[in-house]
Formats: C-alpha cells, sequence, structure tokens
C-alpha cells in the first residue's frame, strides 16, 4: 500500500495479501483484522482500508475476523499452492466505494493509466458524436474526418468561444467534481500528477465550442457571457454528469480487474 492522500484525506482501501507459504493466523477487533505470522509478529489492518483479502489455505481464520468481513463487505479469495483461486467467500452486502476512492486504485495501476488514456478517446469521440446530433444538417465527410483527427487522436480544438468563457466553464466542472467528491488531480503509477480537473474541462470546453452556434462569438461582455454560459448549462445539464457516470462505470470494471 503506497500512501499519496494528504493528511485531511481518507487514504484508498487496498487489497490485503495473505497469500504465501508462511503459516498465519487472522483474529480481530471491533475495527481491524489482527495477523500473526509464525514469528509471533502481529499486525493490524482497519478494514477501512481493506478492499479484499487475498488469502492461503495456510491462514488460519478466527471466525470473528470472517464475520468482520462479511459485515465490512470484504470479499475473502482463497489460493492454492499453484497460484490458483479455489473459492471466494462473498459477503451479503458489497461495499459501496466511492468515485473518489476507485480512482485512486485504479489510476496507481499502469494498466489502469493506460485503460485511463482510451477511456479520454472515447469520451472525446462521444463528443464529437454529440456534435453532429446538434447540428440541423448533415457534416460534410471531409471537415468531419478534419475535426476527428484533430479532437479525437490528436486532442486538439479550435474554439471559437472567447477564452475568458474557458474560465466560465472551469468554474462549471470544479463545482460538479467539488459536489462528487472528486479532486482535481490524481497520482499515476510513477506518482506522476493526472488532472482530471483539465482532462474534464477539455471535453466541456471542446462540446461547448463544437455545438454552440456562432452568434455566440459576439459575446463580448463579461454579462453576455455569463448569460450563454448560464443557458447552455440549462440546456445541456447531461453533459457533464455522462462523462462522470461513464467514469465511473469504467472504475468500476478496472476494481474488478485489479
Amino acid at each position: 500500500m503506497r500512501p499519496h492522500a494528504t493528511p485531511q484525506q481518507t487514504p484508498p482501501p487496498r487489497t490485503l495479501y495473505l497469500a504465501g507459504s508462511e503459516q498465519k493466523h487472522v483474529d480481530s477487533t471491533d475495527a481491524a483484522l489482527v495477523v500473526q505470522n509464525a514469528r509471533g509478529q502481529i499486525l493490524r489492518y482497519p478494514v477501512a482500508r481493506v478492499a479484499r483479502v487475498v488469502s492461503s489455505p495456510r491462514v488460519d481464520w478466527a471466525g470473528s475476523a470472517l464475520l468482520l468481513c462479511q459485515h465490512s463487505g470484504i470479499p475473502i479469495t482463497w489460493l492454492d499452492s499453484h497460484g490458483e483461486a479455489t473459492g471466494t467467500l462473498f459477503p451479503a452486502q458489497a461495499r459501496s466505494l466511492s468515485l473518489h476512492q476507485m480512482l485512486e486504485v485504479v489510476l496507481e495501476s499502469e494498466p489502469g493509466e493506460e485503460d485511463f488514456r482510451n477511456w479520454q478517446q472515447h469520451r472525446r469521440m462521444q463528443v464529437l458524436q454529440a456534435w453532429a446530433e446538434s447540428r440541423p444538417e448533415p457534416i460534410a465527410p471531409s471537415q468531419w474526418e478534419a475535426v476527428r483527427r484533430e479532437w479525437v487522436y490528436r486532442q486538439e480544438l479550435r474554439p471559437h468561444l472567447p477564452g475568458s468563457m474557458r474560465g466560465l466553464c472551469c468554474a462549471y466542472v470544479a463545482a460538479q467534481m467539488a459536489q462528487t467528491g472528486l479532486q482535481p488531480v490524481y497520482l499515476g503509477p510513477q506518482a506522476e500528477v493526472i488532472p482530471l480537473l483539465a482532462i474534464l474541462l477539455e471535453l466541456s470546453w471542446a462540446q461547448l465550442n463544437l455545438c454552440t452556434g456562432a452568434l455566440s462569438d459576439q459575446a463580448a461582455d463579461e454579462a453576455t457571457q455569463v448569460q450563454l454560459m448560464e443557458r447552455w448549462q440549462a440546456r445541456n445539464a447531461g453533459v457533464l454528469l455522462a462523462h462522470l457516470h461513464s467514469l465511473q462505470r469504467w472504475a468500476a470494471a478496472q476494481m474488478n480487474r485489479i
């Protein structure tokens, strides 16, 4: 488990590995699993920090420890001497992790980081399709291919709206993220910064530009820009939520692969 949260944040749950050939015994307190190895060393693992347990047949489980895992929504999978899963003890009610917790887990894994780049490209394509559906007339094939090449694959967009409106868009995205419990940045497998706020902003800013008519180019004064932004938010309330829901489904699927 690699801690990287600030003192104000609750570290995300991690997998507790009790596999291997060493004999262990697992007991519990009211809120923690207590693991004692063959040398008599004792380690305590708060269940709030445990997402799942991987155990070998050489681990002796006290009934109270099994019950604590059940009540805490923690599944236990047993591996044989060849590393094959022999079975899993599923809790009656699964633990519900927040999107923030899932992102902290999956983005710090190398497969998760790579798949996240694929997710971003997929969402850029969704923005492009929304643009096509919003137009009263079909898009010329040459224009479609040019925008797809620049936006979906190169992450390049030629905005036509005033640059000052990007700040209004950023405030909108940041507020939605805060309500969802997300942080503006996360860390990758090498502790590199993954700027989630900037990523979601680019998606929203692109859709705002692509799906807003040319008359919006004349929004030069602040009052008109605010009015335009408020009107767009009211009419497109589901745009950012669709990205967030897609992100949640992606993160949940990644959690099952880790």
